[in-house]
């Protein structure tokens, strides 16, 4: 019979740990009578996997994987000595575990696994029951850089086909922040120059982009994207030979986390502008990367527009 186990750790107001950061708590096991294990074990590992499937030019399926190894911490809490066994009684261990600064965020997709974890394991070689394996996931944040500068000016232009050379739409934009934290919210200012003969509309959103990176020499890239739901705004028309004042706020779900330092998948996000036009012609967008994470230099940092607005009410 298994021991009975609990693993307890000191949780973060956040609910989870930064790169960087120590996990600590208590482990807490129960032995009822005289045991003999090989050893007792508390690990912290950390890794990810991911995987899919494809279909080559014969129509026959490829399974495609990768796998990484972040972290991996072992202390040992018991080795017998001879025939020692461990005696009967409440035992309990404080641990730490400290973690790497260029480790990235868990996730779980549908095509990888980014996971952390605290592993007890029980030990026992010599008998044909398994000591017990015991686990407790261990959400993670790592840190991000930033990808462009603040604020960030922006554009798009559309030609349409026309003897006239300046039957075109242009949108010019600036974004106040580009590398932003779990929560907060992007503010966009956008100026549509309608010199077409044709009325247009702005549609702006919020987009991710996921690559998944497969192992071996030519590695293959697996990319998965979409909109972010609730995000998706699209302007009052702009009718022709005419010029409108764009302005809107993009909230960050605190759920959102670009994912940086791995070599299995890299997790972006990008403000996406698009200028819609009438059939026959077609549209024209601008993506503008936009990083969400925590820097280590969190604390120099100027604040957000979203802040500033809240001190100001």
């Amino acid at each position: 019979m298994s021991p009975k186990c609990q693993i307890i750790i000191n949780r973060t107001r956040e609910g989870h740990f930064k790169a960087g950061q120590c996990v600590t708590g208590t482990l807490k096991y129960v032995i009822d009578k005289p045991k003999r294990y090989d050893s007792i074990d508390i690990s912290f590992v950390g890794g990810g996997k991911c995987n899919w499937c494809k279909t080559d030019g014969d129509g026959e399926k490829m399974y495609i994987s990768n796998e990484e190894e972040y972290v991996s911490i072992n202390k040992n809490l018991f080795t017998p000595v001879g025939d020692e066994m461990v005696d009967p009684g409440d035992y309990e261990y404080p641990f730490e575990f400290l973690l790497p600064d260029d480790i990235p965020s868990s996730v779980k997709t549908d095509f990888c696994n980014i996971h952390y974890a605290i592993f007890v394991k029980f030990a026992r070689k010599r008998t044909f029951s398994s000591g017990g394996v015991y686990e407790l996931e261990v959400p993670v944040r790592g840190y991000v850089m930033p990808c462009s500068p603040e604020p960030l000016i922006f554009g798009v232009e559309k030609k349409l086909l026309s003897l006239n050379p300046n039957n075109k739409i242009t949108v010019k934009g600036e974004i106040d922040r580009t590398c932003l934290n779990p929560g907060d919210s992007i503010h966009l200012k956008m100026t549509v120059t309608n010199d077409s003969n044709v009325a247009i509309s702005i549609k702006s959103e919020f987009v991710y982009y996921n690559s998944y990176i497969s192992s071996g020499r030519s590695p293959s890239l697996n990319i998965e994207k979409g909109s972010i739901p609730g995000t998706e705004e699209t302007s009052p028309t702009v009718k022709e030979n005419s010029v409108l004042e764009l302005e809107r706020t993009i909230p960050i779900l605190d759920t959102l986390y670009s994912i940086q330092h791995s070599k299995i998948m890299v997790g972006e996000f990008k403000v996406k502008v698009t200028i819609q036009v009438p059939f026959p012609h077609v549209n024209a967008d601008v993506q503008v990367p936009v990083v969400i994470g925590w820097r280590k230099e969190e604390h120099d940092m100027p604040p957000s527009y979203s802040e500033v607005m809240r001190g100001n009410n």
